[in-house]
């Protein structure tokens, strides 16, 4: 129980905090961008002010999304393929690893891992042209530099340290924070979770380069590309084209686990995937390039309509991943070379399926707010640069607990979400930091 004493102590100095009257987590945002409040306290859904108002689909997609990585995080301690290195805790599959595991989490977070950040790229790109549009390359690379470049140097000097500390701690090495956060620094620094905030910065840069250089021609759209916009099907077979030309050669020569850094440390990026994540990048920035309402997204489109074929499409696809390259009669006909470039194909073709499924579902059935929900939305960007601290130390306090890892994962995941939701609102509060995060 000792581990645990610091998680009850940090759960109570918030609720004390949580009890002197601040807004509750269900009262919505503080604010918006301006800094107005427009969301009622009540349970009942409304329309936000016309200036400021938001697509509601794309924030709650958004927001479930950062969910989704939460969940993600908080599961890998308790997989089947769990694996700690003692000698070397960041080379092991996560930082902390523990004895429990449940192989459901094997399925369900490898779901996520096939398509979410992927698609949290592809939500990116959306908005990127009408930005560059309003504010000019300069401006706009100015503005992204401040919301991602900042959070990203303070996040990875001090948030992923005293994340990985938890893990540096669990390996069996002894106390003392300074000369472990100097040795995180000098040897490896890795970014953790950060990783998708610089490369969200370098994507961004790529953009506003293309756009001072052609500004009258970025992402024009002829004729045949929105023939594509508005037909969801041709679309999804020619993004699997695309993915699969850029991924798949990239996985045959890197393999799947290589991460690098680009250029120094800690710019760290999984290099078989990098392509693949600015295709979903650029693709974003295609679509968002016209009015929402009159392409791909429509709400009243074939995508929307068809909600229900293409969330199911999604889950068949990943099942197809999960079970064909498993079936033995093909594994007896096939080679092992043969079997890896059938399952790598049936990636892709999950990867995008799964992206469509969820666009289909919250641009067809997402139409009116909630406060919670909204508070839950506003707070997604600060969640993701937090929560990997409260997902590592709460598995470390898990350690050794006689525990089934089911309730171990639903423990990690509650109270890293809870903390993280807590911690967001509470930098929301701080102007200067709302107009960051």
């Amino acid at each position: 129980m000792g581990r645990l004493a610091p998680l009850a102590a940090v759960g109570a100095l918030w609720f004390a905090w949580l009890a002197k009257g601040s807004a509750s987590l269900v009262s919505g945002h503080p604010s918006d961008e301006t800094g107005k409040v427009v969301l009622h306290a009540g349970p009942k859904p409304f329309v936000a002010d016309a200036k400021s108002a938001r697509d509601v689909s794309l924030d709650y997609l958004r927001a479930t999304l950062t969910l989704m990585v939460v969940a993600h995080h908080s599961s890998l301690a308790y997989t089947h393929f769990a694996r700690i290195d003692p000698k070397n805790y960041l080379a092991s599959t996560a930082p902390v690893v523990d004895g429990a595991r449940w192989l459901f989490l094997d399925y369900a977070e490898n779901f996520n891992d096939v398509f979410f950040m992927s698609l949290m790229f592809f939500i990116s790109g959306l908005f990127v042209l009408p930005s560059l549009r309003r504010s000019g390359a300069a401006a706009f690379l100015g503005q992204r530099l401040l919301r991602l470049g900042l959070p990203f140097a303070v996040g990875v000097t001090a948030l992923m340290p005293a994340a990985y500390y938890a893990a540096w701690l669990a390996a069996g090495h002894p106390r003392g924070y300074l000369e472990f956060w100097r040795q995180h620094i000098t040897h490896g620094w890795p970014p953790g979770p950060l990783w998708f905030v610089w490369v969200l910065l370098l994507f961004d840069g790529v953009a506003a380069a293309l756009f001072a250089a052609f500004p009258r021609r970025t992402f024009d759209c002829p004729s045949v590309s929105r023939w594509f916009k508005e037909r969801p099907l041709p679309a999804f077979g020619a993004m699997v084209c695309v993915c699969a030309l850029l991924y798949l050669p990239m996985l045959s020569i890197f393999g799947f686990g290589f991460w690098a850094p680009l250029l120094t440390k800690p710019f760290y990026f999984q290099v078989c995937r990098i392509a693949l994540y600015l295709a979903w990048f650029f693709a974003g920035a295609w679509v968002g390039a016209d009015d929402l309402e009159r392409g791909l997204l429509s709400r009243n489109g074939r995508l929307a309509r068809d909600w229900r074929w293409w969330l199911a499409g999604c889950f068949v696809a990943y099942n197809l991943l999960i079970f064909v390259p498993r079936n033995q009669s093909l594994t007896s006909l096939l080679s092992a070379h043969g079997m890896g470039a059938l399952e790598a194909i049936l990636w892709v073709i999950s990867c995008v399926a799964s992206g469509f499924g969820f666009l289909a579902l919250f641009r067809g059935v997402v139409r009116t707010r909630r406060a919670w929900m909204d508070s839950l939305a506003r707070s997604a960007y600060a969640i993701y640069i937090v929560h990997y601290v409260f997902v590592l130390w709460a598995q470390f306090a898990l350690l050794g607990q006689p525990l089934p890892a089911g309730a171990k994962f639903v423990a990690t995941f509650a109270f890293a979400l809870l903390f993280s939701w807590m911690t967001a609102q509470a930098l929301l509060r701080i102007p200067g930091v709302r107009r960051i995060l």
